[in-house]
């Protein structure tokens, strides 16, 4: 199963679809029309959100009122909502409405055909990140040579380093990092290249990763 990028949204935030019989849709930052031609027509289980902030979920109120998806996302973020999302309003946004209700994911929780939540704060309180088989979904945590931002309010540069961390301890390195932003990478990559937070920055090696 390999993600399918939809880059759009006023700051062209990558959007990531999931599909078998039925789909999932991460972080909907794109027009509903975009989504749908996408599903062809096939269920949307779920809507998931990385974080809360309002390029990520640009459109998920009216994609889960069009399709009746369920959505989920990290408890802090949820709490959080309407602060996160007034980033919008700094750049000259209006925010969009959060979705009318939520359920709440964990960190270690399996949410769809192997697709497993890891809590990687930093960039919000409730941050998460999403493994599959062979690739991460990071969110604004790690992109292609950068990191998620953490000079806004609810930021954490400590905990965003340590969640980088964990990605480079835990995750095979030859995984690719799907991120919020930009082009695909790998942990790897990262790791070694990475001029923000590196694997040193960590003290972790290739040969102390994870293989699972």
């Amino acid at each position: 199963m390999t993600p399918i990028r939809l880059m759009a949204g006023p700051l062209l935030a990558n959007s990531y679809i999931l599909c078998e019989d039925e789909c999932i849709l991460v972080d909907p930052a794109g027009d509903v029309e975009d989504v749908l031609r996408v599903l062809r027509g096939r269920d949307l289980r779920f809507v998931v959100a990385t974080h809360m902030h309002f390029d990520h979920v640009w459109s998920a109120k009216a994609v889960i009122d069009s399709t009746g998806a369920d959505f989920l996302v990290h408890r802090l973020d949820w709490e959080l909502r309407y602060e996160l999302l007034s980033t919008a309003e700094e750049l000259g946004f209006r925010p969009p409405d959060p979705p009318d209700r939520a359920e709440f994911v964990e960190d270690g929780q399996t949410i769809w055909r192997g697709l497993r939540v890891m809590h990687t704060p930093g960039h919000t309180p409730g941050s998460i990140s999403l493994v599959g088989s062979g690739f991460v979904l990071t969110g604004d945590l790690l992109f292609n040579g950068s990191v998620g931002r953490t000079d806004l309010p609810t930021s954490n540069s400590k905990a965003l380093v340590s969640s980088i961390c964990r990605i480079y301890r835990e995750i095979p390195y030859h995984y690719v990092v799907y991120p919020g932003h930009g082009p695909p990478t790998t942990v790897g990559a990262e790791a070694t290249n990475n001029p923000f937070v590196g694997a040193s920055s960590c003290g972790v090696t290739p040969q102390s990763t994870s293989a699972t």
